[in-house]
Order: structure tokens, then C-alpha cells, then sequence
């Protein structure tokens, strides 16, 4: 018992560190893909479950970690179904709206956390980076959700698939535009804007924030 409690004690330090390494590991989901001899669909649900229960760590009050448990399995439902069917509409935006909510549930859980902590430790430091991975991530679930509603919006690469929109959304946040994906519609050329401004004021706030804790504490 003695034992259990100094695991979970590790396991809730580390926990930004876990949710950080589950993030990359659901952003590097093609090369597991394609390096691996698993099933496509084994390896998004694999990702997937690894970020929903990582990221449930972030939670420290129980109504917080049962909101990502639900809103999780509801996501990994929504995925299962559309691997099964693929080309359901109906499906296509539960799985859109589900994921939509899950990460925005994340946000606010990380946010709540972030405001805790009065001083530099690995807690601050990652836990800003884990905000902008979910923030690229909600990019591109509203990128795919723009291109749903208008298959023109974007100028896109053969052969692209749905994780052409998440890689768009960080190229766009992080303004390295290397024009490979370029949106044609106002409402897409309006969301890249937007994500282009929210990334910028993003890093400088947090570059603020940190520089101001570590002045304190010195």
C-alpha cells in the first residue's frame, strides 16, 4: 500500500512530463503508422487512449478527471465508428464535435492548474508546452471542420488525409507557412489568421509569464 502511494505521488509530479510525451506521441501517429506492422486504425486508438488518460492526470478534483473520462470514451466511440464507416457523414462531425471538446476540456483543465503554481519548477515549464500542442491540435480539428463545410477551402497536397489539417494548424501557429497547404476561402483564410495571431500572443505571454515567476523567485 505503502508502495502504491509513493507510485501515485511519482505519477501526479510527473504527470505534465506524461501528458507531454502522450501529445507527441498522438502528433507522430503517421510515422507509427508506417513503421510499425499494426493495423491504422489500432494505432489512432492506441494514441488516442494514451492522451486521454495522460491528460486525465492533469485533473485534480474528480469532477475534472470523470468530464475527460466521458467526454474520452465518447471521442474513442466516435473513432471506432468512423474507421468502421468511414464515409458517414453523421459520424464525421460527432467525431469532429467529441474531439473538439475533449481537447478544450484539456485547455481549461491545464489553464486551471497553470495558475497554481507560483514558482519555476518542470510543472511550468512543460505544462506551457503541453497547452500549445493542444492548442495545434484544436487547429486542426477546426481546420477539418472548414474544409467539411466547404471542400474548396484549402489547396491541399495529393494524397493528403485528415492529419494534413493538424499539420497545417501548428505550421500555422508557429507562421512557418512553407505553402504546401494554403486556405482559399475567406473562413479559412479568417481561421488561419486568427491561429497565426493566437500563436504569436501565446508564446510572448508565456515568455512574460516565465520571465516574471523567475524574476520572483530570484
Amino acid at each position: 500500500m505503502f508502495q502504491s502511494i509513493i507510485n501515485s505521488e511519482k505519477i501526479i509530479r510527473y504527470k505534465y512530463l506524461i501528458a507531454l510525451l502522450a501529445s507527441f506521441s498522438f502528433l507522430l501517429t503517421p510515422v507509427h503508422i508506417a513503421i510499425s506492422h499494426l493495423s491504422p486504425s489500432y494505432i489512432i486508438v492506441i494514441n488516442y487512449t494514451l492522451v486521454i488518460l495522460s491528460s486525465s492526470l492533469l485533473a485534480s478534483k474528480r469532477i475534472g478527471k470523470l468530464a475527460t473520462y466521458i467526454i474520452g470514451v465518447s471521442t474513442l466511440l466516435a473513432i471506432w465508428l468512423e474507421l468502421s464507416d468511414g464515409d458517414s457523414m453523421p459520424i464525421f462531425i460527432y467525431r469532429l464535435v467529441s474531439s473538439f471538446l475533449l481537447f478544450a476540456c484539456f485547455c481549461v483543465i491545464l489553464f486551471k492548474q497553470l495558475l497554481t503554481i507560483k514558482e519555476v519548477n518542470l510543472q511550468f515549464i512543460l505544462g506551457p508546452l503541453l497547452g500549445f500542442l493542444y492548442l495545434g491540435i484544436i487547429g486542426g480539428i477546426l481546420f477539418e471542420a472548414i474544409h467539411l463545410l466547404d471542400s474548396n477551402s484549402f489547396n491541399l497536397i495529393h494524397g493528403y488525409s485528415g492529419y494534413s489539417f493538424y499539420y497545417f494548424s501548428f505550421i500555422s501557429i508557429t507562421t512557418v507557412g512553407y505553402g504546401d497547404i494554403t486556405p482559399l476561402t475567406a473562413p479559412a483564410q479568417s481561421l488561419t489568421l486568427v491561429m497565426n495571431i493566437i500563436g504569436q500572443f501565446y508564446l510572448a505571454i508565456v515568455i512574460g509569464v516565465f520571465v516574471g515567476k523567475y524574476i520572483n523567485t530570484k
